[in-house]
């Protein structure tokens, strides 16, 4: 009997263990860690970079041109909030605060450029597919439109059709995209229609207790600076373009009511002061940080973060000194990337068969739009703002002033600093798909880009 009972044992262990490296076999594999520099996916967009005959059409002539304006996302049907953690698929019950698209349309001569920001978690790729033709008869498609997120987690969701997708937006709902990318497409059109010559102006102002490193609570850099172009218009209204690294995360899962969290308050504020008449905001450099934990409450902690991000602001404002813009350019960077690394533990990774077939597939691309020397970097994820001071240096020392954005209209998750690639965290291994050495890899393509520029 005993030997039975250990023939049974010794072969149902076999049959585990056999079954284990089959399922090994079939849905992982070794972790890709090759060296960016060495491979062929970043010599080849090295090349489109250099060939990316965009780059040498910001030559300078006439003022530059623009104006502005904004259309409601509020749907006129229910959908889920994005993210949809601890929501569990429940449509939004109420609108805290109303969310809105924002554009701006730049135009120097028959160039023209779009820049718009959505209160969205991101900019959908299922939207940006839409907005590719849906105004190519106006002139605007993706070489000319360039997109940004505030990131709000309290805003529409239902946009994306892929497993992962829904995990984060809800269940999909093929109204919402077209829904989003025709409301764009209004915004984008009436800014057309109300442009004159402008003048703009830079400040970038470091903040006190405002953002912190969530990555890393202690020993982590932190981008606390708040950037913004003021805008003037010979008729004189006055706009504000702002960027900064704080996740718009003081309201998140549980609470049910839309609203533009902390971002959306804030350009509310700004509007109402008499400062500005269209402020616009687009998440800058938010990975890795987060707003500054001051209070328990959230109700509480979103007036800490809207009053203090609001107060910057206002008192920045008349100290920007603004001139006449000769020189306008947008380029669509398309890039490559390594294989999904999508990692199970520190050394196996999901086959990219199944990655793709969970999160789907799309194609990735940098946008970089110049307006005199500022810069806008759009870049396709959740860019850590740990890098920025590199960055910061790089464009200084090309004597131009940078200002990256996150959620540019396609989503390849987190791109962190590479030191911290080893850390088990959200950032680092849940949401960092096709590392390691993206930190590295992303701030030399930005370099490139900007060398490029005139």
């Amino acid at each position: 009997m005993r030997f039975k009972f250990f023939r049974f044992l010794f072969g149902t262990l076999l049959v585990v263990i056999f079954s284990m490296i089959i399922i090994g076999l079939v849905f992982l594999k070794p972790l890709d860690n090759r060296p960016y520099y060495k491979s062929d996916f970043f010599l080849r967009t090295s090349k489109a970079i250099e060939n990316n005959k965009q780059f040498e059409l910001g030559l300078s002539g006439d003022t530059v041109k623009a104006g502005w304006s904004r259309a409601s996302l509020i749907p006129p049907f229910g959908t889920p909030i994005a993210i949809d953690a601890n929501r569990q698929g429940k449509f939004f019950d109420g609108i805290h605060d109303s969310i809105f698209v924002r554009s701006f349309v730049f135009s120097q001569g028959n160039k023209k450029v779009a820049y718009v920001s959505v209160d969205l978690l991101i900019v959908p790729p299922t939207v940006t597919e839409i907005l590719d033709t849906l105004l190519k008869s106006k002139g605007y498609d993706l070489q000319n439109i360039y997109l940004s997120a505030t990131h709000t987690h309290c805003s529409i969701g239902a946009w994306h059709n892929s497993f992962i997708g829904e995990i984060f937006a809800g269940q999909y709902d093929a109204r919402v995209p077209p829904f989003i990318a025709q409301q764009v497409a209004t915004s984008i059109l009436s800014a057309e229609k109300n442009q004159s010559k402008i003048k703009i102006g830079y400040i970038s102002i470091a903040t006190h207790k405002l953002v912190y490193n969530r990555l890393l609570e202690k020993g982590g850099e932190v981008d606390s600076n708040i950037r913004i172009v003021k805008i003037e218009k010979e008729t004189g209204e006055k706009a504000c373009l702002i960027t900064f690294t704080a996740h718009a995360t003081c309201l998140h899962d549980r609470v049910m009511e839309l609203s533009g969290d902390w971002p959306g308050m804030m350009m509310y504020k700004l509007d109402s002061s008499g400062k500005s008449d269209f402020t616009c905001f687009s998440a800058g450099s938010v990975g890795s940080h987060g707003p500054f934990k001051c209070k328990k409450d959230k109700w509480q902690q979103l007036t800490y973060t809207t009053n203090g991000a609001t107060k910057v602001v206002f008192e920045s404002l008349d100290a920007i000194q603004t001139s006449y813009v000769t020189k306008l350019n947008m380029t669509h960077q398309p890039i490559e990337l390594r294989e999904p690394n999508y990692r199970v533990n520190a050394f196996l990774v999901l086959r990219p068969h199944w990655f793709i077939k969970f999160f789907g597939r799309q194609n990735n691309y940098i946008n970089m739009l110049q307006l005199g020397d500022i810069v806008f970097a759009g870049m396709p994820c959740d860019f850590s703002g740990e890098m920025n001071e590199e960055l910061d240096e790089q464009a200084s020392n090309m004597k131009k002033k940078l200002m990256v954005t996150s959620f540019n209209g396609c989503f390849m998750g987190y791109v962190t600093d590479d030191r911290r690639y080893s850390m088990n965290s959200y950032e680092t291994r849940t949401m960092n798909w096709y590392g390691p050495g993206n930190g590295a890899y992303f701030t030399e393509l930005i370099m490139k880009m900007m060398d490029r520029l005139d």
